[in-house]
């Protein structure tokens, strides 16, 4: 499935992920600027999020945090495609990520594929309190479309038979970090080994995941 982090999973209605960040975050109130620009189809569930859809993300915006739309993955220029992933230990210098503004991607779990081409099996990660995710990203405007791409950085002991990479997942604290620390901090919190938000857990997951045309529940179903 090319890079890593490559796919992910977001059920979770908007108002209780809104509600989520709020609680996350401790932040009084989260701006809903895709509602207010009539985009709220960002909010759909989706059980196979992939690289070129339009994605809500949190910034900071006048101040207060906003969530709105943006498009998960950087334009690559005339080669095609999307950057959807930035190794946060070298995204601050690389020139695809130059001017680009932190964000937080939300998300319910993310997929990761193990084994041998042709038989490879996805694996779906997500908290066992089964709240959402905030994971680390940058975004940055390419015309009159907002794009994001999601940082990654090496994997925990306990996940690392999975991936040697994961998502930067962020805790409530790292989080309003990521969004208001100087170049400097946001470097650091980039490179580190998260420390994670809660319990993980990671399961097998329909191999019909990889057809990103499915979009169902049962893709996350316990799997014998």
């Amino acid at each position: 499935m090319g890079g890593m982090c490559g796919r992910y999973v977001l059920f979770t209605a908007k108002e209780q992920l809104i509600e989520s960040i709020r609680s996350e975050t401790g932040v009084e109130h989260v701006d809903d600027i895709a509602t207010q620009i009539g985009a709220e189809s960002i909010y759909r569930q989706s059980y196979n999020v992939a690289p070129t859809h339009t994605v809500p993300v949190v910034r900071e915006f006048r101040e207060r945090l906003a969530i709105g739309p943006a498009q998960w993955g950087y334009p690559r220029g005339s080669s095609g495609g999307v950057i959807f992933n930035a190794r946060g230990e070298t995204a601050f210098d690389k020139f695809s990520f130059q001017g680009s503004a932190p964000c937080l991607f939300v998300m319910d779990g993310w997929y990761e594929w193990t084994g041998e081409k042709g038989a490879k099996q996805p694996w779906y990660t997500t908290r066992t309190d089964g709240r959402p995710l905030l994971v680390a990203g940058l975004c940055k405007p390419f015309d009159a479309t907002v794009c994001a791409t999601i940082v990654t950085c090496p994997a925990r002991e306990e996940l690392e038979w999975l991936h040697h990479r994961m998502p930067r997942l962020l805790t409530g604290e790292e989080a309003m970090a990521w969004l208001e620390a100087p170049e400097e901090d946001a470097r650091a919190l980039a490179r580190a080994v998260p420390q994670m938000p809660a319990d993980v857990i990671s399961r097998k997951a329909d191999r019909a995941v990889g057809g990103v045309g499915n979009n169902r529940p049962e893709l996350i179903a316990p799997q014998e």
